[in-house]
């Protein structure tokens, strides 16, 4: 008997004709026996679905949880940034220092307690292959008073979505290219954006704290675009969501950046970013009442928090921030 076995196995899963029916993401795989999901990471093994690469992190670093695109969650603070192993990149998050290690659950967790972060969030890849093993990280975090966090570009089901919010404290949701249904269609592997806005609906539903992120895609530059998906972001999740405007593979001078922001702001976002613009007017954070500068930022880094208990110190208007 595999003495791994107990430790590899995933649920959402059932036996069908064809081998095994996964459930977790969106392309619901028929894995015959000795094979893998299009995730590579979830493989049929003697009739019980399996995570190849239990524990085997591709990626480690610490960075500070600004460069992670989350900037009303715990700022000045540092996270543990973790990629699980996987031959299937998807090509989408943003990457993580390259590190092949082995790590049980409750070892990651003492490695991010020994690093003195704050919060662990898993990026670079998607995290859906290895759903368990995250779920059993997240839960050690949680006893030990670290924050969890997930990026996602919108593949996981709305069962695991409700079973993972339980332990989960922040999302950020990657977009690309404004959400331009061309773009999706010829270059992603969810294909239809509106995939996107319901898993970004579903975890909002379950209460877990989202910043939302645009990466600019070169061929796709459209301030409209762009305007058109923070419409839709303050319509379904609300105004107070945090909205970033990643600059991607473009070659968009700052002058051309503000045009994004300013569209934005007035299709009414409290809180916009041009991330690791260096600009402090669109990488700060200013009370949306009174003006009053709330969070100085430079270069993704937060200089100053002038909030007191998230409230403006100038006219006490309450703001979304999670603070330690």
């Amino acid at each position: 008997m595999d003495k791994y076995r107990e430790e590899r196995e995933t649920i959402f899963w059932k036996k069908d004709k064809k081998g095994i029916k996964c459930n977790i993401c969106l392309f619901e795989c028929n894995i015959p026996e000795g094979k893998s999901g299009v995730c590579e990471a979830r493989q049929n093994k003697k009739g019980e679905l399996i995570i190849k690469e239990y524990g085997n992190i591709d990626g480690l670093e610490v960075n500070r949880i600004e460069e992670r695109n989350l900037y009303n969650f715990l700022p000045q603070t540092e996270a543990l940034a973790v990629k699980m192993k996987s031959s299937k990149s998807f090509g989408v998050l943003p990457d993580v220092k390259k590190v092949s290690k082995k790590f049980k659950p409750i070892e990651l967790v003492s490695y991010a307690k020994e690093k003195k972060t704050k919060s662990m969030i898993f990026t670079g890849t998607e995290f859906v292959g290895h759903y368990e093993y995250v779920i059993k990280v997240f839960r050690e975090a949680r006893k030990n008073n670290i924050r969890n966090i997930l990026t996602t570009t919108g593949l996981i089901n709305e069962d695991p979505i409700k079973k993972i919010s339980k332990y989960t404290d922040a999302l950020v949701v990657y977009f690309f290219a404004s959400g331009n249904d061309n773009y999706y269609k010829k270059n992603s592997l969810v294909g239809d954006v509106e995939r996107v806005y319901e898993v970004v609906k579903m975890f909002a539903k379950y209460r877990v704290f989202i910043e939302i992120a645009n990466v600019l895609v070169k061929g796709y530059e459209s301030v409209e675009e762009c305007k058109n998906l923070t419409n839709w972001v303050v319509s379904n999740l609300g105004a107070e969501v945090p909205f970033h405007i990643l600059k991607g593979d473009t070659k968009l001078s700052l002058m051309q950046l503000k045009e994004y922001y300013t569209a934005c702001k007035d299709a009414g976002s409290r809180y916009v970013y041009v991330d690791k613009s260096n600009d402090p007017l669109m990488e700060s954070t200013y009370c949306y009442n009174c003006g009053a500068l709330l969070v100085e930022r430079v270069g993704c880094k937060t200089k100053s928090i002038r909030l007191v208990e998230n409230r403006c110190p100038e006219c006490s208007m309450r703001h979304n921030f999670i603070l330690e």
